[in-house]
C-alpha cells in the first residue's frame, strides 16, 4: 500500500453505494478510489474484493471483462481501494450497461451478443459475479461501434465469511453460485431492455 496520503474532496466524488463511496483519483482521472463510508458494522467489501482479485491473479485467471484492481491507498477519508476507470477507445468515459439499455442504444441482436460474451467469460473462468445489478456492469466501446461489457463491482461474495472461501475452493459450489447469479442477472436484463418491456 502507498503510504503517501491522497486528498479527496467533493469535487472528486462520483457516487455513494450501500457501503462505499467512489471518487475519481485526483492524480489520475483514469482511476477511481472506493472507500468504506459506513462506521457501523459492514461487509468489508474492499478487503473481500482485494482478496478475490489476488486469488484471480495468483491463478492466472483472465480479467478481460473486469475492471483492474490496483490495490490500497491512503486518503484523508480513510483507506481506499484503487480501480481502473473504464475508458472507451476515444478516451471518453464509459457508461453503465443499464444506461445503454434505457436509451435503446443497441439492436436486440447486439444486446444478446454482449450478454452471451459476458456469460461465456464468467462460466469459462469461474468468475463469481454476486451483486448482479446492471449498474455494476459498464459498456466499453473498444473501437468504433464495437463494445464489450466490463464488471466494475460486485465480485467474490457479499460478505467476508466462510462462504467466500467455499466459493474460492469448491468448484462444485462455485459453479452452482455462478449459474444462480447469472439467472438473476439475466432477469434484471430482461426487466430493463426495452425489447422485453
Amino acid at each position: 500500500m502507498d503510504n503517501k496520503q491522497i486528498f479527496l474532496d467533493d469535487a472528486h466524488f462520483i457516487a455513494k453505494g450501500g457501503e462505499r463511496d467512489c471518487y475519481i483519483h485526483p492524480n489520475d482521472e483514469h482511476k477511481v478510489i472506493k472507500i468504506v463510508h459506513r462506521k457501523e458494522k459492514h461487509n468489508e467489501q474492499n478487503k473481500l474484493e482485494f482478496k478475490y482479485y489476488t486469488f484471480l491473479k495468483k491463478n492466472k485467471i483472465s480479467l478481460n471483462h473486469l475492471s483492474r484492481c490496483d490495490g490500497f491507498i491512503n486518503t484523508n477519508c480513510g483507506e481506499g481501494l484503487v480501480y481502473e476507470r473504464i475508458v472507451n477507445y476515444d478516451n471518453t468515459f464509459s457508461q453503465s450497461f443499464k444506461t445503454f439499455l434505457e436509451h435503446k442504444t443497441f439492436s436486440k441482436e447486439i444486446e444478446f451478443k454482449l450478454m452471451t460474451e459476458l456469460k461465456e467469460y464468467l462460466f469459462q473462468n469461474n468468475i463469481l459475479f454476486i451483486d448482479v445489478d446492471l449498474s455494476n456492469v459498464f459498456c466499453k466501446e473498444v473501437s468504433s461501434k464495437k463494445y464489450k461489457l466490463i464488471i466494475i463491482d460486485g465480485l467474490g461474495a457479499r460478505r467476508l465469511n466462510w462462504r467466500f472461501y467455499l466459493y474460492l475452493y469448491s468448484k462444485k459450489y462455485t459453479r452452482y453460485k455462478i449459474k444462480k447469479q447469472w439467472k438473476v442477472f439475466f432477469a434484471n436484463y430482461l426487466k430493463h431492455s426495452t425489447y422485453f418491456l
